[in-house]
């Protein structure tokens, strides 16, 4: 976001951006109702209000009477003016799906399919993004939903090899011309799970994916932001040197061998940044492991320090609302006005 000195342009543009806001979050508002609360004045919400119109983004609405006066005019917020297409890959019953999802400037969900893939690649999802720019032309901003982490450009943490090395955010910026958002798929889950459920700004929140045939990752959610680390390393969980033979199949079949090495990382995790809350998810993960692992972590773990645990019962709801979130972002206009250093 760029602070930048008032001018009138700039000026211009935070008032569009303040009636722009207001409006979104109303649905649908009078010129009086956007005066009051935004700050502005009728004259200056009405000018603002005409070029919205005019772009198309704002649409006229009903005649609606006012107490004494002329009937007011109401005006609506047209999401559809820009939207987002999210993708990301999943598996299920022994086979892989690239989840497809276009969704309007309020979130919105105008498509939302599931398609059959032989193998996550460029072409996979080029494929499917071609279809989506024609059915839907005002998609502005594309989403990636991908475990693993794009480091200096580059994909060099990834579950799919085909992948591995390569500029994914590069390559579909250069190829669509739109802003591109990859986002690590447990990364993206604590956005959306604290998304979902408000967790306040001041919470800290770790979420733990438990994947049936990989290794663990982690979303870290500070004071209302994620942390990635310098090079976007945060949350590699299943690096931590335990001892833990992740992605073993025998391991998630073994209940005390599973809980307890879910409660160990959870120790390790809980030392280091002490969050209030850590979120568990995994397929095959019952309340009955979770109160396993709470004891456990009362032993690793001085008895007033151990977290909040709980587990999050739709990893694919949370994952979707925290891509939704995050691409959504890349559509929000990145002025605010401050004062004018002298």
């Amino acid at each position: 976001m760029k602070n930048i000195g008032g001018n009138a342009l700039v000026i211009r543009e935070v008032n569009i951006n303040l009636v722009r806001k207001a409006l979104k979050e109303q649905g649908q508002a009078t010129k009086r109702q956007i005066a009051e609360s935004t700050g502005l004045s009728i004259v200056t919400v009405g000018t603002v209000l005409q070029y919205l119109v005019e772009q198309q983004e704002v649409r006229e609405g009903d005649l609606i009477s006012s107490s004494g006066g002329r009937p007011a005019q109401e005006y609506i917020y047209n999401d559809e003016h820009s939207l987002s297409l999210i993708l990301f890959p999943y598996e299920e019953d022994s086979g892989i799906h690239i989840r497809r999802t276009v969704v309007t400037l309020s979130g919105r969900r105008l498509d939302d399919v599931s398609i059959p893939v032989t193998r996550i690649d460029l072409s996979s999802f080029e494929t499917l993004i071609d279809e989506a720019m024609l059915q839907y032309p005002a998609i502005q901003a594309i989403g990636f939903g991908l475990p693993g982490a794009e480091i200096d450009g580059k994909m060099l943490v990834s579950d799919y090899i085909d992948l591995r090395d390569i500029s994914v955010t590069q390559h579909f910026r250069n190829r669509y011309g739109k802003p591109v958002v990859l986002e690590n798929d447990v990364n993206a889950a604590v956005i959306g799970y604290c998304n979902r459920l408000h967790e306040t700004r001041e919470s800290s929140v770790v979420y733990m994916y438990f994947p049936d045939r990989f290794g663990p990752g982690a979303g870290i959610y500070i004071n209302g932001r994620l942390h990635k680390g310098k090079r976007g390393f945060a949350g590699e969980v299943a690096n931590i040197p335990l001892g833990i033979p992740w992605g073993d199949p025998s391991l998630i079949t073994s209940f005390e061998r599973i809980t307890e090495a879910i409660a160990k990382l959870t120790a390790a995790v809980n030392s280091v940044l002490n969050p209030d809350l850590v979120v568990l998810y995994g397929s095959f993960l019952t309340d009955h492991h979770l109160r396993s692992v709470v004891d456990q972590c009362s032993l690793f773990l001085p008895g007033s320090t151990v977290p909040d645990i709980r587990l999050t019962e739709d990893f694919t709801a949370d994952y979707l609302q925290g891509m939704i979130v995050q691409t959504l972002r890349t559509l929000e206009p990145g002025l605010k006005l401050t004062k004018s250093e002298t």
